[in-house]
């Protein structure tokens, strides 16, 4: 009994967590790469004002500047790789070598600030710099996550929005196809095109009801329309158009 119990309780977690997986990358993805800058961001910051006498909002700005170019080059060089991978063009490897290189400057004068700066500041710890160092590579990955994390939502939207084309597109084809048949026949029978027209207003008003239709309407159902056709034209369920479509004139 005990056993399964704690097999349910289980279940129940892995269940939970499988759920919230998707929310938990979302948010991590939205959340991290703006909240790993903040420890090297005020370390900037207090070591400016200290060492270069800057007022707090003169340090603010530089450090938002300095944090936010990271993090915007590091999405740009994601970006470009990703294109590259994309069209395979070689050509397209030399924006990726530009970014990589911007990348990995803005590295360096990152640590290289930090690190200078808390030498000035009176700390020669070496300890203390390497930590410092450490953790000005947190933002760069970060950004790369973010970055590739953009790239996805903006490939799924671009999926959506194909798929919503070709939707579109093939309910269109088979309006023209139904048209088309619905004008034969109609030349056929002597008929105006006007009567059979689908977004003629009398149709609206026989919604389910076969005894208002007419004779020549009911030969359409019958033997031009499909279900699918019918549930469109006439306003009718799936049971009524296929009821309809077992009917004799």
């Amino acid at each position: 009994m005990k056993t399964t119990v704690l097999a349910e309780w289980i279940e129940k977690i892995g269940v939970t967590f499988e759920k919230a997986n998707p929310a938990m990358f979302t948010f991590l993805a939205a959340v991290l790469p703006y909240s790993t800058p903040i420890p090297v961001a005020w370390l900037t910051m207090h070591n400016a004002s200290e060492f270069l006498g800057f007022p707090p909002s003169v340090a603010f700005i530089f450090v938002f500047g300095l944090e936010g170019m990271g993090l915007w080059f590091t999405s740009l060089f994601v970006d470009s790789v990703v294109d590259w991978i994309q069209s395979r063009n070689w050509k397209s490897s030399s924006i990726v070598l530009i970014f990589g290189a911007v990348v990995t400057a803005y590295v360096v004068l990152l640590v290289n600030l930090n690190v200078t700066l808390e030498i000035t500041s009176g700390n020669v710890n070496p300890a203390y710099s390497r930590i410092v160092t450490l953790l000005c590579f947190l933002p760069l990955l970060t950004g790369v996550g973010n970055g590739y994390y953009k790239m996805k939502v903006v490939h799924k939207s671009e999926v959506m929005t194909e798929k919503e084309r070709k939707q579109t597109l093939e309910e269109k084809t088979q309006k023209e196809k139904s048209d088309e048949r619905n004008r034969r026949w109609n030349v056929k029978h002597g008929v105006k095109d006007a009567v059979y027209n689908s977004s003629t207003p009398t149709v609206s008003r026989k919604s389910g009801d076969w005894r208002l239709l007419t004779r020549d309407e009911r030969h359409e159902v019958i033997h031009v329309l499909t279900p699918a056709e019918i549930i469109k034209k006439y306003n009718v369920g799936r049971s009524t158009a296929f009821e309809w479509k077992r009917k004799s004139e």
